[in-house]
């Protein structure tokens, strides 16, 4: 990557107050999590979409859309974060005094597990389930759990807790998102293809908001044209360069004790 996009992008994470990392499935690819959209390996080679993840395959055959996502969460289950969550963490504890925040499409859980404190996961969760009609249950999902149950509190059906297709995302975390996104310095967007609405505008709302955006993405993206900065690079070179640049710089005046450190 070049050395003065990173030096430039080093000086104004020391000036930040507020750092937002927008991450997507190419994010977890490295884990060896299939990406949706991918010729090869996509999740979406084999199935329709619409049969085993849209809230009206679901509404037809719960127990299709269950056993379908139970494959995908022992898939999940059974790998690990990567070199790119784990730097990524990193960047949040070195910029302790910030406020980093991760705002994820990703379902995996892996940004907490690497070690992030502040995530928002939009698209929900793989490893939690609750009542379909939100009567307040909620638990992990207990693989064991093999098709949907009846929800112990109201006798609805029990669900995997993220969004499906054709359903609305929960509100009030979106809108911690977008408060996020609207207050961010620097907003680092990383492994999405920024076609999956409304998640994508997340990005523009920062920029309009007077953040800095930076794309990390080997390829290009719809925002490659927009972004302050477009770092053709994989998740885990370029965070782990970032906070070894971070790291390294000698305290200017104080700044550092008081920012990124």
């Amino acid at each position: 990557m070049p050395s003065m996009s990173l030096e430039a992008i080093v000086s104004m994470l020391d000036d930040a107050q507020q750092v937002v990392v927008f991450s997507g499935a190419g994010l977890s690819a490295d884990s060896g999590i299939p990406t949706f959209r991918d010729g090869a390996t996509g999740l979406w080679n084999n199935v329709d979409p619409d049969e085993v993840a849209s809230i009206d395959g679901f509404l037809r055959n719960p127990r299709r859309v269950w056993n379908w996502l139970l494959q995908l969460k022992n898939l999940v289950d059974d790998r690990r974060p990567n070199a790119g969550h784990q730097a990524i963490a990193r960047l949040e504890a070195i910029c302790a005094a910030k406020q980093v925040t991760v705002i994820t499409q990703n379902i995996d859980g892996y940004h907490a597990r690497a070690g992030n404190e502040h995530v928002l996961e939009v698209h929900g969760t793989i490893h939690r389930v609750r009542c379909h009609r939100r009567c307040g249950f909620a638990d992990s999902w207990d693989h064991r759990a093999e098709e949907p149950y009846p929800c112990p509190a109201c006798g609805a059906p029990v669900r995997p807790d993220l969004v499906m297709f054709g359903e609305a995302l929960e509100e009030e975390v979106f809108a911690a998102a977008e408060a996020r996104s609207v207050s961010a310095d620097i907003f680092f967007c990383v492994g999405t293809s920024l076609t999956v609405q409304p998640a994508v505008r997340l990005p523009m709302w920062a920029k309009s908001a007077g953040a800095v955006l930076v794309e990390v993405n080997p390829h290009p993206t719809p925002l490659s044209p927009t972004a302050d900065y477009s770092i053709r690079s994989g998740a885990s070179q370029f965070f782990a360069a970032l906070c070894g640049e971070v790291e390294s710089r000698p305290l200017q005046t104080g700044k550092r004790d008081d920012q990124c450190r």
